[in-house]
């Protein structure tokens, strides 16, 4: 109704205005029209009128279009995010919408009277950017660009610009318009993103991709200039119990402490990254291999100095390998690899160290390649012999068992040490056979000491996981104790922790040994991946502690009061302690005043020959 507004006044007053005029010149003249002369007067007026009325109607409608569309148009380039602009080459000009004001500080008057107000504001490193697409818009192509400006009060600022190239009847670009937004905000955001896709969260190093696209440059570079590279792995020793016994928040809070340190110790131009839980990497650039050996000898020493948590000072150690280029790799995968073999190295020299990585020469591949054919053979031939180490009750020094340990005498080698043919024998399988005669040989040793001497001891056997992870381990021990005929409870079988690892199936294995009456024992507890509260869930007698707690009670606050804890907590779990690598007077008196039970090492006595140990226990017994 409201658009026929202006045709239906016209009309009415067309209407009144021709009924005025009617009565005038009947009163002024007396001449009277008929009411039919009337009404076709009005008939034929009516369309003139009415068309009138639709033209001013359509110009007040178009009208308002027009102003709510300036409206809309102009509260658009109010936006504090956006702002127009127009550069005149012929006449000179620089116009810019009201926007600009809030983005960049300045006022539209500011830039209108001074012209390089626009370049002065950019940012001194992107001014090459903005001159080359200001260049491309007075060649007469449209562009885009993206840079930062220096706003009025010093803030950093992004902003994004689309320019087009006007053009005169000639074909010459005569004036450029555009529009320029905001990009702060977008910026920030993608920085954020493209933060927390390369960085750790924990410990805000960057991560293992980023550390690998690093790794990826810095080597191209290296190749091209001929320098030197050096790959620090570092694992922190016994991380995993600690974040176990104190909890993830002080774990947490010691990685942090950990990844600080770490970048105080090494060279501003140097990297470090977080792997992954306890795994970190440094990255030493045009580094050689006596640099590379002063900055691990710097982090270890740094380990000397307890972090402090939670009020508490907390002592530990770090382990690392080392990998150069190009000797040791020409790519990041390789690097890391070796760098991780080298690390392993240090793990089995005693931790608290660093080990470079030692290339295999064809001697090693000989050794290992003679090993692996003379396993079955050294079985055959009965190469193989076991020596055993008594245990003790600490307080009283009795023997109430024994450990049977594995030795070989090689025809060719000598005497090959465990630690160098039982991974061998894991890879291979051999295990499996080579564990179920330590498991006979050992039973059928307490046996005789038992018809010969009526001694009564546990011998205990240590089980590998792949030994453990057989699905006729268990029948082969039932096989073993029946030939044996040695009592179920005079068997112990220690077990790596490392079998955790698979919590559900393990704790089905050990209850059916346990139902047998068996002991079970977790050896070298505190290394591997179980925790305390893990254990108290399984079918277990005894938790073995590892020689590397014990050899630090003595001396490392933090180790001792780990150990003191880890008793309370065997107590409170109902299975005992059993100390292993005991090797002096100092070590024993702290495990028995803090109430551990059993122990071994050589303080007591060293692994013995058979006809050896039989003599101490004949003398313990007899």
């Amino acid at each position: 109704m409201l658009k026929y507004t202006g045709r239906i006044s016209i009309c009415l007053i067309t209407i009144a205005v021709t009924i005025i005029i009617l009565i005038y010149r009947h009163v002024e003249n007396g001449v009277a029209l008929s009411y039919f002369e009337i009404a076709m007067f009005i008939i034929l007026l009516l369309p003139v009128v009415w068309w009138l009325g639709k033209q001013y109607d359509k110009a007040k409608f178009l009208n308002e279009e027009l102003q709510q569309s300036k409206a809309e148009f102009e509260s658009l380039f109010r936006n504090n995010h956006i702002f127009v602009w127009s550069n005149d080459i012929i006449h000179k000009e620089i116009k810019v919408s009201k926007g600009i004001e809030s983005i960049q500080g300045y006022t539209q008057r500011d830039f209108e009277k001074n012209h390089e107000l626009w370049f002065e504001v950019c940012h001194p490193d992107d001014r090459d950017k903005v001159d080359h697409y200001f260049q491309t818009l007075l060649s007469g192509t449209p562009d885009r660009c993206e840079w930062r400006i220096v706003h009025k009060d010093g803030e950093i600022k992004w902003i994004e610009s689309f320019g087009n190239p006007v053009f005169d009847s000639a074909g010459n670009v005569v004036k450029l318009n555009g529009v320029t937004y905001d990009n702060t905000e977008r910026k920030q955001l993608e920085e954020k993103l493209h933060y927390m896709a390369y960085h750790d969260v924990l410990t805000g190093l960057p991560n293992r991709d980023r550390l690998k696209d690093y790794l990826h440059e810095t080597l191209s570079q290296h190749k091209t200039n001929q320098q030197n590279l050096a790959v620090l792995f570092i694992d922190i020793d016994r991380f995993k119990f600690i974040n176990n016994a104190l909890g993830h928040m002080i774990g947490d809070a010691f990685l942090q402490q950990v990844s600080q340190r770490f970048v105080q110790c090494v060279r501003e131009s140097d990297v470090v990254s977080r792997l992954g839980g306890d795994e970190f990497i440094v990255v030493l650039e045009n580094s050689d291999q006596a640099q590379a050996k002063a900055i691990a000898e710097r982090i270890i020493n740094d380990f000397y100095t307890p972090f402090i948590l939670d009020g508490h000072e907390l002592f530990t150690s770090a382990s690392i390998g080392i990998s150069l280029y190009p000797n040791d790799g020409l790519d990041p995968e390789t690097l890391i690899k070796h760098a991780d073999t080298a690390m392993y190295l240090a793990k089995k020299s005693g931790k608290n160290t660093y080990q470079f990585f030692i290339q295999e020469d064809k001697n090693i591949l000989d050794r290992k390649a003679i090993i692996e054919r003379s396993l079955k053979r050294g079985l055959m031939n009965d190469e193989f012999y076991l020596h055993y180490q008594p245990k003790v009750w600490l307080k009283t020094g009795e023997i109430y068992g024994v450990e049977a340990l594995i030795r070989w005498q090689h025809p060719e080698l000598g005497i090959v040490s465990p630690i160098e043919f039982i991974p061998i024998a894991e890879e291979t399988g051999v295990i499996v056979p080579l564990g179920k005669w330590v498991l006979k040989q050992a039973c059928e040793q307490n046996k005789k000491w038992q018809q010969t001497f009526d001694i009564r001891i546990i011998v205990a056997v240590n089980v590998s996981v792949i030994q453990f992870q057989d699905q006729y381990f268990t029948d082969s021990v039932k096989e073993v104790l029946e030939e044996s005929k040695l009592s179920p409870e005079y068997l112990g079988l220690e077990i790596t922790e490392s079998v955790m690892q698979n919590p559900k199936q393990s704790a089905a294995t050990l209850q059916e040994l346990k139902n047998l009456g068996i002991k079970i024992l977790i050896d070298d507890f505190g290394t591997g991946y179980s925790s305390l509260s893990i254990l108290g869930n399984l079918p277990i007698d005894l938790v073995k502690l590892d020689k590397s707690f014990v050899s630090e009670i003595t001396s490392n606050s933090f180790t001792a009061a780990l150990v003191k804890t880890m008793i309370e907590m065997g107590k409170t779990l109902d299975f005992d302690l059993i100390a292993e690598g005991i090797e002096h007077e100092k070590q024993a008196d702290f495990l028995i005043e803090n109430g551990c039970k059993y122990g071994q090492g050589y303080y007591y006595s060293p692994p013995l020959p058979a006809s050896e140990a039989e003599e101490l226990l004949k003398k313990e017994f007899l």
